[in-house]
């Protein structure tokens, strides 16, 4: 179930996270993209079974992922928590949830997540959707 009040914790106090996201929501506050990436996620659970994975690290709470099939449709770590052994483990937690391929979308602008992700071992596959890049990772790499 898609919990409101993690999606809120993994963004709170980023202050840049409007240079990142949906350009749509560039000049939103912080609550207001935290509600479009809830309905967001709400919308997903319609189309089947999707996961919604709180990021629990060390017994506290750190963020989220939502994963649907094979692919990973967001995620968030409040970002006290973004340092290298952090990432390397909520990336770890990730990876062993697909236990197979798996893809990721993401705004060409946020080169924040795409450049945390590509350091993790996914790459980028050929995409077809405007402002949009896709991300792959393979488990025989």
């Amino acid at each position: 179930m898609v919990k409101l009040s993690t999606i809120e914790y993994a963004f709170k106090d980023d202050n840049e996270i409007n240079k990142y996201c949906d350009a749509d929501y560039k000049d939103a506050s912080i609550n207001k993209l935290v509600l479009s990436i809830y309905d967001k996620l709400l919308e997903h659970e319609e189309y089947g079974t999707c996961k919604f994975v709180e990021l629990i690290i060390d017994n506290e709470l750190i963020g989220f992922f939502f994963c649907f099939k094979h692919l990973l449709v967001s995620f968030g770590i409040n970002k006290k928590y973004r340092n290298k052994e952090t990432l390397t483990k909520v990336f770890n937690i990730i990876k062993n949830e697909f236990n197979s391929d798996f893809e990721c979308y993401m705004w060409e602008r946020n080169t924040r997540a795409i450049n945390w992700l590509k350091k993790c071992g996914m790459a980028e596959d050929i995409c077809h959707m405007k402002n949009v890049k896709k991300l792959k990772f393979s488990i025989c790499h």
